[in-house]
């Protein structure tokens, strides 16, 4: 599933976090399963400080959660809360949609588009991927002009990163969210306003059906 950059590149811990995460969505390590730390590091040929910091990072996510007495778990999808949070992030983010369109720049629009062919250019390394998509609806969502707006967009992201993750490692999905940002991007260009808002929202709506196909 993930098409692995050159490890020079990358820290040991970014290393082990892609690794553990891709057994996660892949169904290598299905929800309920114990991450045993000494099991990884052997299984990645890593040693056990990168390990250990990748877990902390993916119980951030939503990944997995730990305690001191079963240790790191595999946590299921919560099909209830893809459902909430993908409309919740439909609604807010459609609206500030509305409101930066009309004020989009000449040197946003550039940057939107660059953006869009830098996310062409990543081959499976999902935490880029997913920084310049971030990257690109912030130039969009920016332009509104509200801080608090983007403040509660940033906070429905944090905690959709692990849906995030997943329904862009799936197959197919990267050619789908490239034909929407490329959709988005043309009515921005055109000025149109509605149909910006409806392609916003279609495009969480097939991350969210990516998801809930996938595991229900």
């Amino acid at each position: 599933m993930t098409f692995q950059t050159p490890m020079e590149y990358r820290t040991k811990r970014a290393v082990a976090l892609d690794l553990i995460r891709d057994a996660i969505v892949s169904g290598q390590k299905p929800a309920g399963s114990r991450l045993i730390l000494e099991d990884l590091a052997q299984q990645f040929s890593l040693s056990m400080t990168p390990i250990r910091e990748a877990l902390r990072v993916l119980e951030a996510e939503g990944f997995i959660s730990q305690s001191p007495h079963k240790g790191a778990i595999v946590t299921p999808m919560d099909q209830e809360e893809i459902r909430e949070l993908y409309a919740t992030r439909g609604g807010m983010e459609a609206m500030v949609t509305r409101q930066a369109v009309p004020k989009l720049t000449a040197d946003d629009l550039a940057a939107m588009e660059d953006l869009i062919h830098r996310m062409e250019d990543v081959q499976g390394d999902w935490d880029l991927f997913l920084s310049r998509d971030k990257e690109f609806h912030l130039v969009l969502y920016q332009a509104a002009g509200s801080q608090r707006w983007l403040e509660t967009i940033e906070t429905l992201w944090r905690r959709c990163t692990r849906y995030m993750v997943a329904s862009t490692a799936m197959s197919g999905a990267v050619s789908a969210i490239h034909a929407d940002h490329w959709a988005l991007m043309a009515a921005c260009r055109d000025g149109d306003v509605e149909r910006a808002a409806a392609t916003t929202v279609a495009h969480l709506m097939h991350s969210r059906d990516r998801l809930l196909h996938e595991w229900t």
